[in-house]
């Protein structure tokens, strides 16, 4: 058995037995921001400057509604699927989960306050409420991610596959250093969990030595080892994947379905998300003319600053391909100046990752508008324009299609994203065979809580100006 340290866990908060307390700990984040929620609503709507007919409620009485309504907040979350999840879960996947909770748990809150009479009927408070709820559980479960990075406690690799390297990377790269990877062969994992441990206690005694919180087989397996790893997993202490050796699984894109009493597995058709498209477009409109509203002022600021910094267009327009190979021309405000050259390795290192870490073309504004990504914000019109999408795969031009190889065809069917899986996975850090899997990926599980979950991470990314250069 060979072992993988990233950092010593003499004492993991993610071991098994601990599972159930990270939910506590999730409740208790949940309480804390939901407090702050209604203080803040509290402040913006009585101390603001906001006229209040009915003058301002006691904070003393918005405690008490926070202790009051609390349990039917926890209540509705729990139901959400916000309280069960396993430390493994996707990002993406719990963040999905969290405007629908946050919605329900808001109308709860104010049928409770018609129905006990406990505040004023404030419309704003509530909106106020609603908003900062949205805010700090989202800003919660992020800073608990964070936490959760550094506390991951072990995963498993069992078996071998062409994709192990991979899969190790975007592991590590999630949990950061505080995962522990363990592997074995086949054969190394029937004797540490099957025919070398008996009894369905030992078995989990073994599981709970190893402090694992979770199990990925990349091959086949004897039916003694797959019957132990049933077990851990039915217990609920250890989260157990296989992950299927063909490479247009590991996609995605696929249904599980009983077909005449056997297991099936059924690709996704696209017709059957026509309806649901046509509806991501009229999302597309409505959010790309409101943005584009309320950030001209900040364009018109940022289109001055190019026009000043250096001699050249405003807008830099670049020949990229949309649905169907057609090709348009993205906007982007520009950053660089016309008159720098490339050395001969920058364009060698230019044309294998489609990008420069130093590019010397850069100018100090362009340099801090791509820092903060505004140099985008004319990718709005794109949107409204129906070029690309609020979310969606990365505008790629021509001469890129090639390295798409055999999957190609599937990637020209999709539109592209302002905003996607490569903006909020590390941008720029990400490589290049990486950006390609991710927009592959996305193509074939694109779903509107996907979309919804994208868009929330994206605001994190941009923050963290990770991987922007």
């Amino acid at each position: 058995m060979t072992e993988q340290h990233t950092s010593g866990m003499e004492e993991r908060a993610g071991r098994p037995d601990g599972m159930c307390s990270f939910s506590v700990a999730h409740l208790l984040i949940d309480a804390a921001a939901l407090l702050l929620a209604f203080l803040a609503a509290y402040v913006v709507r009585f101390h603001a400057g906001i006229p209040a007919p009915l003058g301002a409620v006691p904070l003393s009485a918005y405690v008490l509604f926070w202790l009051v309504s609390l349990p039917a907040w926890w209540l509705i979350f729990g139901f959400s699927g916000l309280y069960f999840a396993r430390l493994q879960e996707t990002p993406a996947a719990e963040y999905a989960r969290i405007p629908g909770a946050v919605s329900l748990g808001a109308i709860a809150s104010i049928a409770l306050s018609f129905l006990i009479r406990a505040l004023p009927e404030s419309r704003l408070a509530f909106l106020f409420q609603f908003v900062f709820a949205f805010a700090f559980i989202y800003l919660g479960r992020w800073l608990a991610r964070r936490w959760q990075r550094r506390a991951a406690g072990s995963l498993l690799l069992i078996g071998a596959s062409p994709f192990a390297e991979m899969l190790k990377s975007r592991l590590r790269r999630r949990f950061g250093a505080g995962v522990e990877l363990i592997e074995m062969s086949v054969e190394e994992a029937l004797k540490e969990l099957g025919a070398g441990v008996a009894g369905a206690k030992e078995k989990e005694g073994k599981a709970a030595e190893l402090e694992l919180v979770e199990v990925i087989c990349l091959e086949s397996l004897p039916a003694e080892l797959r019957e132990t790893l049933f077990l851990l997993a039915y217990s609920g202490r250890v989260r157990v994947r296989f992950l299927p050796a063909g490479e247009e699984l590991m996609l995605g894109g696929f249904h599980f379905s009983p077909a005449y009493g056997l297991p099936e597995v059924r690709l996704k058709s696209e017709r059957e998300l026509v309806a649901i498209r046509r509806a991501k477009r009229v999302a597309d409109v409505l959010v790309a003319g409101v943005a584009l509203v309320l950030f001209s002022p900040l364009m018109a600021v940022a289109a001055l600053l190019v026009r000043l910094s250096s001699p050249g267009p405003v807008l830099f327009r670049h020949r990229r391909l949309g649905t169907g190979g057609r090709p348009f021309d993205l906007l982007k405000f520009r950053t660089m100046r016309e008159d720098v050259e490339l050395s001969e390795a920058q364009k060698r290192e230019f044309a294998r990752e489609m990008k420069l870490v130093d590019d010397p073309r850069i100018t100090p504004i362009g340099k801090w508008l791509r820092r903060t990504s505004l140099d985008e914000l004319p990718q709005l019109l794109n949107v409204f324009r129906g070029e690309i999408s609020l979310v969606g795969p990365r505008p790629i031009v021509p001469e890129e299609i090639a390295k798409y190889g055999r999957f190609g065809r599937i990637f020209l069917s999709f539109p592209p994203g302002l905003t996607g899986l490569w903006q909020v996975s590390g941008r720029s850090d990400v490589s290049y065979q990486e950006r390609i899997d991710l927009d592959i990926y996305y193509i074939m599980n694109w779903s509107p809580p996907l979309d919804a979950a994208i868009l929330l991470r994206t605001l994190p990314a941009l923050l963290s100006r990770r991987g922007a250069y």
